[in-house]
């Protein structure tokens, strides 16, 4: 009788440890759970934020090609777009090897000046940008022995050439490239880039 019951109580106590073990599993299951649906949850806010800052670059885009195609001969200076974070001779400026847009973006901006939209008080996002004319120096287009680049020439964009019968009509490019820049930054650090280049 003995005997017996000494090994119910040693089963008793084997049972109670296999079900804490179990229990101990289980929260550390419940636990695994919560922080893979937690961080789901933030990547998925994180996600939608950085595409809602991409969607607003746009703006910035629109609020450049506004002001180039007002501009007039304030185009051929850096000076005649001060304050609309315009560079009337940035063919050359672009990241160099290993340099991101961003890294680039941060050492450029310290000596050009970007423009910037009021904060959207909806998203909290802010756009700044910058336009940038492809061409080698100030002054006005394909004159002067300056370089732009820009569409190649046909005939819709003829500016000048003759029509006389049996000679070739001289054919120039009308048109300069500009690369538009939009930074775009948000609540939870984002950031975000959106490059468009127009042809004016």
């Amino acid at each position: 009788m003995l005997t017996l019951r000494a090994t119910r109580s040693r089963q008793r106590g084997v049972t109670l440890f296999l079900a804490l073990i179990v229990l101990v599993a289980m929260l550390l299951s419940g636990i695994a759970l919560f922080r893979t649906v937690d961080s789901g949850v933030l990547v998925a806010g994180n996600i939608a934020m950085q595409k809602s800052a991409t969607r607003q670059g746009d703006q910035g885009t629109e609020a450049a090609i506004e002001w180039l195609t007002s501009a007039g001969t304030a185009l051929y200076t850096t000076a005649g777009g001060a304050g609309h974070g315009y560079v009337a001779n940035a063919l050359n400026d672009a990241p160099g090897t290993n340099q991101t847009w961003a890294q680039w973006w941060d050492i450029y901006t310290q000596t050009h000046a970007p423009a910037s939209l009021p904060e959207d008080p909806n998203t909290g996002n802010k756009v700044y940008y910058l336009i940038q004319r492809l061409c080698s120096g100030e002054g006005q287009p394909y004159t002067g022995g300056l370089t732009c680049v820009g569409p190649p020439p046909s005939a819709e964009s003829n500016t000048g050439g003759s029509k006389a019968v049996s000679v070739v009509a001289l054919q120039r490019a009308n048109k300069v490239y500009y690369r538009i820049t939009s930074k775009i930054v948000g609540p939870r650090n984002t950031v975000s880039f959106v490059q468009t280049v127009v042809a004016m």
